[in-house]
């Protein structure tokens, strides 16, 4: 016997979820023992309004609907379901004692993707739940391959985006210069040839670790000098002169050393120093600070820029976020940077944070890594 509340399977033991709707409390229980028997887990519900409020709080893999009831007959609840984006796509199976093929089509067309009679057949009611059950599940974990996917896509697009306008950036300049800049010629091919490289380590990382893993990246934890720190932020020196902004890096005298992913750090400074240069003001000032505290290795990144909202604080780490300031020299912004680096942060156990600053103008970025006491 069905009892309301059951408590649910785990959805590793549970060949799925259904949703029985009948206004006959005998009806969900004839056809409830016969699903959890089979290892289903069965959701009641004596009536079109109480199954919506149930598919509300939670979406099973397959409801099955009685058509006859006293205040929102199955085919309401069908095409409620349907003209909804997040139920569009559920499954329903109309289970009914109406067997003339009016009422049948008219179930149909209301979007239910089968018909039993009552009284059914047992082996026929699960032969035709498991072939639902079955293709829910499969759609379901389709749709997540493919966003994971656009994900990526998205991940990496962004991740090269930053290096090709450094690139850009310092091929332009070289065409403009007179020949007597043979110095500053040499540090722009540098540059280049320094971001390309790691274009192509990124690049080559990204493929290896497609290909061997699937879940988590793989990391390796190396001691990270505060002079390798200095050399991935003084980087954007060019970027930041081409918006007249004066870009400072403080390094405690005392040698310091961090515990964490150089690939990963380098991909985190580079979105947060991204952010900052994108949206600080024309001729504006961003201090970057390099110290220890409380046996934590600290990269604090301050700009002028206008700071956030509060409905920006919220959603700030979330993909796609596009926040309420906008940058100052007509860059593009993807509502990536942030989410990108945030999840580099969890995956090193690392803490990364933003927030406006005390003075009301401006935001500092703080990425906190576990500090080592010897590079060895």
């Amino acid at each position: 016997m069905i009892v309301d509340p059951q408590p649910p399977l785990s959805p590793s033991t549970a060949r799925g979820v259904v949703l029985v709707v009948d206004d006959q409390m005998q009806n969900i229980q004839v056809v409830g023992t016969v699903l959890t028997r089979e290892g289903y887990e069965v959701i009641p519900a004596t009536s079109g309004a109480q199954a919506l409020q149930r598919i509300a709080a939670r979406l099973p893999d397959l409801v099955l609907l009685d058509v006859v009831m006293p205040d929102v007959d199955g085919f309401a609840v069908c095409k409620r379901l349907r003209e909804h984006p997040d139920t569009a796509g559920l499954p329903v199976i109309f289970v009914s004692a109406a067997n003339d093929s009016e009422t049948i089509v008219r179930g149909l067309e209301a979007g239910g993707v089968d018909y039993i009679t009552k009284p059914f057949n047992k082996a026929e009611l699960l032969a035709r739940v498991r072939t639902q059950v079955d293709l829910q599940r499969a759609r379901e974990t389709t749709t997540r391959i493919l966003r994971e996917r656009e994900n990526i896509v998205s991940m990496v697009a962004h991740d090269l985006k930053n290096p090709l306008g450094a690139i850009r950036f310092s091929a332009q300049t070289l065409l403009e210069l007179p020949p007597e800049k043979i110095v500053t010629a040499s540090d722009l091919t540098g540059h280049i040839i320094t971001t390309c490289d790691q274009m192509l380590k990124f690049i080559d990382r990204f493929l290896n670790n497609r290909a061997k893993e699937t879940e988590h990246e793989r990391m390796t934890t190396v001691p990270i000098s505060g002079e390798q720190i200095k050399e991935m932020l003084t980087a954007w020196y060019p970027t930041a002169k081409r918006k007249n902004t004066t870009l400072s890096v403080q390094l405690s005298e005392t040698p310091l050393h961090a515990s964490g992913d150089l690939f990963t750090v380098r991909q985190i400074v580079d979105n947060l120093m991204s952010n900052a240069v994108k949206f600080s003001p024309l001729g504006s000032q961003i201090v970057s600070r390099i110290y220890s505290e409380n046996e934590r290795f600290i990269i604090d990144i301050e700009d002028e820029g206008p700071g956030f909202t509060e409905s920006d604080l919220a959603r700030i780490f979330q993909d796609y976020t596009r926040l309420s300031a906008r940058p100052t020299g007509g860059e593009s912004s993807t509502g990536l940077g942030l989410a990108i680096a945030k999840r580099g942060a969890d995956r090193m156990g690392a803490k990364l944070t933003v927030d406006n600053l005390p003075t009301g103008q401006g935001c500092i970025a703080r990425l906190t890594l576990p500090l080592v006491t010897s590079a060895a």
